[in-house]
């Protein structure tokens, strides 16, 4: 009997993921608002019961969709926090992480922005500006002690953390545009590093 389960939990898998895909590229396809459950199940090749099972309703598989990439961030933001490296490094692999969660996750990246940038369209709230504060929190953080520490000039805390999230979120919506991105995570971190230049005591400029 044991042996006769496996299948189905695959497949059941497999159903899920497809529900999950159907909902992201008709979500972006048509918006929110004017997306069906008949459209998902229908592009999933599933029935109306299984997304219901899985999700209960539209509202759950959007749920779903937003925030288990933010679920990742957060694992991220607290691994990164408190790391035995210089500050520098703490960003740059800070950085480095939320990137390729991004381009792991660019559909999802492009609904939201849609949904936050956008009209609501009706959809659940989700916060996305908490996600965002998070980041800067840490950011802050980070840069704290790296001024602390003597790594960093006594620059405005504030100031240097927005020069760098601005970099981040520069590269990051370069990703989103329908051209070839003009920068990729390499003009990220170059980017990182000439701020961190700027910033470092004169003897030290030339460090990495």
């Amino acid at each position: 009997m044991a042996k006769n389960k496996r299948p189905v939990k695959s497949e059941e898998h497999a159903a899920r993921g497809r529900l999950l895909g159907a909902a992201l590229d008709i979500f972006n396809e048509r918006g929110y608002a004017a997306s069906s459950v008949r459209e998902i199940v229908k592009a999933a090749g599933v029935t109306k019961p299984m997304l219901y099972y899985y999700f209960r309703n539209k509202e759950g598989i959007y749920t779903e969709l937003m925030t288990k990439p933010f679920e990742v961030l957060e694992k991220i933001l607290e691994e990164t926090a408190h790391e035995k490296l210089s500050a520098r490094k703490r960003v740059i692999r800070l950085f480095d992480r939320i990137f390729l969660l991004f381009m792991k996750n660019l559909k999802a990246a492009r609904l939201m922005y849609s949904i936050y940038y956008g009209p609501p369209q009706g959809a659940p709230f989700i916060d996305f500006e908490g996600y965002h504060l998070k980041i800067r929190e840490v950011t802050g953080l980070i840069v704290k002690d790296g001024i602390k520490s003597g790594e960093f000039r006594a620059v405005n805390v504030d100031t240097l953390t927005w020069a760098l999230i601005g970099a981040l979120n520069f590269v990051l919506e370069e990703q989103l545009c329908q051209h070839t991105p003009m920068v990729d995570d390499k003009g990220l971190s170059d980017t990182l590093a000439l701020i961190f230049d700027g910033v470092a005591p004169s003897k030290s400029k030339r460090k990495r």
